[in-house]
């Protein structure tokens, strides 16, 4: 496939007519991105706002130590990042539908879209991979995209290029509708699998860049090229993963989603300048002063859970070991039954039954609404914390004035 035209962020390649797109992106043609460089030159102020995001990385993940329970706080965050990468799909749940999908014996009505369980499925499967030590690229572009594909996840005995479930259709960023879209992808073949093969190299590369830099020039390139089926989400996922590679953060407690869906218009128009312009410095500030502004309130998140289990304890007038136990664990699953209760306390049925007795007429859980969830094979009522479910949704609110104030010179 011959070249149309050249610029300076990479080529314009012909396509055919594609039904109901812009008759100037028809125009145009579909774009392929010059492979990214390692000696990228950008402005000062641009490498100090990454240094911000950076500074701020490391200052949530001390902030996450600070909780008795670290993994609520990386349940939580797994939970909001799933409710906004649904409705980004058009798939609307409640927090409470979402919490309750990992209940044992509990379904949720109307039934789960499997679109849902895969996604969380693919995203417990990759940070747990990349723990291990495999590459972010390859997981996210041959496991991840596999199992949001519905498609056998391929072994890793192939070669890396034959496991990426390809995309065999055209696309374009933008929609869902054709006349929404503001530019076309690399058509699929031959063009698509030599960029994404120049990602996955530039990706694995040891670089001097700072991570921040690094996260935004590769989401950048993931997202213009589109490769597989849902790499909207493979493209957010990236960035937590890279910083539990890079050892910036100990797990998944950065939920890239919650901004995004705030930015989506100035989003889109900061990936179409970088396709006129080549011009990196507008796109690296925008997306490190998003990861900035999502770890200030992130931080403000700790402080509200470190609050609400100090009130909810407080509520109580006789304490125990058991209790203290069985709350701290509710912080992070504030959806929940007698099964999983006893699961994140490690209390035997009884006495998980006695303390959930005591916490309910202490005004601490209550039963949740039934019209949509109903009980299975006899399984135990479905409770819920009410006071964590509150916290999670202010979530989309702007970060609180104290937390701003910890990154003030």
């Amino acid at each position: 496939m011959t070249n149309v035209r050249p610029g300076r962020s990479g080529q314009w390649l012909p396509t055919g007519d594609i039904a109901n797109l812009p008759s100037h992106l028809r125009a145009e043609g579909a774009f392929r991105p010059a492979p990214l460089r390692e000696d990228i030159r950008l402005r000062r102020g641009t490498y100090q706002a990454a240094s911000r995001a950076s500074e701020a990385l490391g200052r949530l993940d001390e902030a996450a130590a600070r909780l008795p329970n670290r993994g609520a706080l990386v349940r939580l965050t797994q939970i909001r990042e799933a409710e906004v990468s649904f409705d980004l799909d058009k798939l609307f749940y409640s927090l409470s539908e979402i919490m309750a999908m990992d209940l044992p014996d509990v379904d949720v009505q109307p039934p789960v879209d499997p679109a849902v369980l895969r996604l969380r499925r693919a995203d417990d499967d990759a940070v747990d991979r990349v723990r291990r030590g495999d590459p972010v690229g390859r997981t996210l572009l041959c496991r991840t995209a596999a199992i949001l594909a519905d498609v056998p996840v391929p072994s890793d005995d192939i070669e890396v290029m034959d496991r990426v479930p390809w995309r065999t259709d055209h696309r374009w960023l933008g929609g869902p509708a054709a006349a929404d879209a503001y530019l076309q992808c690399v058509p699929p073949g031959a063009e698509l699998h030599a960029s994404v093969a120049e990602w996955l190299t530039w990706l694995d590369e040891t670089s001097d860049l700072p991570v921040v830099v690094r996260l935004a020039l590769g989401h950048y390139q993931l997202a213009v090229l589109a490769p597989v089926a849902n790499a909207q989400h493979l493209s957010r996922l990236l960035i937590p993963l890279v910083l539990i590679q890079e050892k910036t953060m100990r797990d998944q407690i950065l939920a890239p989603s919650m901004w995004f869906s705030r930015r989506n218009g100035e989003y889109r128009r900061q990936l179409r300048a970088v396709v006129d312009s080549g011009e990196f410095d507008s796109w690296v500030t925008f997306f490190a002063d998003g990861v900035h502004e999502l770890c200030v309130s992130q931080i403000e998140f700790v402080y509200q859970l470190e609050e609400v289990g100090d009130r909810l304890l407080g509520k109580l007038s006789q304490r125990n070991d058991g209790l203290a136990r069985l709350v701290t664990a509710l912080i992070g699953n504030p959806v929940f039954n007698t099964q999983l209760a006893m699961k994140l306390s490690g209390l035997g049925d009884r006495q998980v039954h006695t303390l959930v007795t005591r916490l309910e007429k202490a005004g601490i859980v209550r039963k949740m609404d039934r019209n949509r969830l109903i009980r299975k094979k006899n399984s135990q009522v479905v409770r819920e914390v009410p006071d964590v479910v509150k916290v999670i949704g202010m979530f989309d609110h702007l970060p609180f004035r104290r937390d701003r104030s910890v990154f003030d010179a």
